[in-house]
């Protein structure tokens, strides 16, 4: 059988589908308490157990699709935007299919791209298997994923995380051997994933949801125009005028899901965080 070919268009759509899922199973109401300020906002997590699986979801958006899926191509590079969604999000931003605005689309993604790539030092580290006690620094996007990573996987399947540890202890000037690494993780799990993460997990909401509220400012126009109600045996329905070009099943189905998305504004309403938590975590 010979694999499907999807055009640009299909693409878009695939990935802002992608997104705009990933993102809605991280930022809303049963994971974060809905009473918070949209100024200044600092957003708590219902319970412990909603942080970890917020963090295990981030994993999966800080990373790319398989090579192939759905015709999906890879960045080249090392930073954030070649390897996560947020480099595709780019692609579609630079040329997008639909009449829509795109600058908060194009804002959100750099300004995340360039808060992941960004350093995070944490003083007095105290990793009592190794008896190392000082400070750590590990880059944004490194921490997140080894901690997202080691909250979803037992410890069968954590070699990749192992070798990311070592490396991260390696560059703060401490060389630990692989059995040393294991018995790392859960210690490097209660300083990043249980103070710093938490720290720095209204900032990651922050991103998201701009993103989120992006990918609706651009589709707007499109619903508009595709939007199209009328009355069924005298009931108020509706259908989308799909375009043309978007043949395949899948594809369509999830341009429909698009369209259902931006129907309304996203529930999580825009809000903005303190200068100091962008800049601290």
């Amino acid at each position: 059988m010979k694999p499907a070919r999807y055009s640009d268009l299909d693409r878009e759509i695939i990935v802002l589908s992608a997104v705009w899922d990933l993102i809605g199973s991280m930022v809303h109401y049963a994971h974060f308490e809905k009473k918070h300020s949209l100024r200044e906002t600092i957003l708590m997590f219902q319970t412990s157990e909603c942080s970890k699986l917020f963090l295990i979801i981030l994993a999966d958006f800080l990373s790319l699709p398989r090579r192939g899926t759905f015709g999906l191509s890879h960045r080249h590079g090392s930073g954030s935007l070649a390897r996560t969604y947020l480099g595709n999000i780019l692609d579609v931003s630079a040329k997008p299919h639909f009449r829509g605005d795109t600058t908060l689309l194009t804002s959100s993604a750099k300004s995340f791209a360039e808060w992941l790539d960004g350093s995070v030092s944490v003083d007095k580290v105290w990793l009592p298997s190794i008896n190392r006690e000082g400070t750590i620094t590990v880059q944004r996007m490194n921490y997140l994923k080894i901690c997202g990573t080691a909250s979803k996987h037992g410890f069968t399947r954590l070699g990749d995380i192992v070798r990311k540890i070592q490396k991260v202890l390696a560059d703060n000037g401490t060389d630990i051997n692989e059995g040393q690494s294991y018995l790392v993780i859960p210690e490097f799990q209660e300083w990043f994933r249980d103070h710093v993460f938490m720290a720095s997990s209204t900032t990651v909401a922050f991103f998201l949801n701009e993103i989120r509220w992006g990918i609706y400012y651009y589709l707007r126009s499109e619903f508009q125009r595709a939007y199209q109600p009328y009355m069924l045996d005298g009931i108020q329905a509706y259908r989308f005028n799909v375009p043309t070009e978007i043949t395949d099943p899948l594809i369509r189905s999830m341009y429909w899901e698009l369209m259902n998305n931006v129907r309304s504004e996203p529930y999580f309403p825009r809000f903005s965080v303190q200068p100091r938590l962008l800049e601290r975590f």
